[in-house]
């Protein structure tokens, strides 16, 4: 019985001195380039781990490597993009930190997304063409926290004055520590006319 209540007693204790961790917001990022596979990079795999993965891989890995990489992220490890974009992915990652390295020259700074004064006419693109081709679905839901913020929330935040330009720029842009230590990745590749759609259906959750 003593061992019994010796046991309860060091387990209760060691609750009450449970730490509660919170990591800091991710802020590495890929290194910039020019490549087509930089933004698609920059999108599917900031989801799942830090940019500092790609920067630790052999610098003299072959782009044999880099392929069974990317493909091993997406299956087993179920990583949401297409097979399409597979090969520009290894050209970018490859030429960047393995052992083609030099092969082109990288961008020295990625160019920042600047906000439109007013907000763009709607393009002619289907939203959800627009959800499905950048994948916005893999990192959030409409009522509910998945990856990113569900849309309800973020509509919530973001209510009132100018909020579908707020919106489109963020998105554009992407960022860190607005929602969590998960950065968004900048989706640059979009038109104003496109992140605009992509803002008003989210802020009309």
């Amino acid at each position: 019985m003593k061992i019994l209540l010796a046991a309860l007693a060091l387990s209760a204790a060691g609750g009450a001195c449970a730490l509660e961790i919170h990591l800091p917001p991710e802020t590495a990022t890929y290194k910039p380039s020019e490549l087509p596979g930089y933004q698609l990079v920059q999108r599917n795999c900031m989801t799942c781990h830090a940019a500092q993965y790609a920067s630790s891989q052999p610098p003299a890995s072959p782009r044999a490597y880099w392929e069974a990489t990317v493909k091993k992220m997406k299956k087993p490890f179920g990583a949401q993009f297409d097979d399409a974009d597979m090969p520009a992915m290894v050209d970018y990652l490859v030429k960047t930190y393995g052992a083609e390295r030099g092969a082109i020259v990288p961008a020295a700074v990625a160019k920042p997304v600047v906000a439109a004064a007013a907000v763009p006419a709607a393009s002619g693109k289907d939203v959800k063409t627009l959800l499905a081709a950048n994948g916005c679905m893999a990192c959030h839901a409409l009522d509910q926290k998945v990856v990113g913020p569900g849309f309800a929330e973020v509509a919530a935040r973001y209510k009132g004055k100018d909020s579908v330009a707020a919106v489109a720029a963020n998105i554009r842009s992407g960022g860190a520590g607005k929602w969590g230590p998960v950065p968004m990745p900048p989706f640059s590749q979009l038109s104003a006319a496109d992140a605009a759609s992509l803002a008003k259906y989210v802020l009309n959750r």
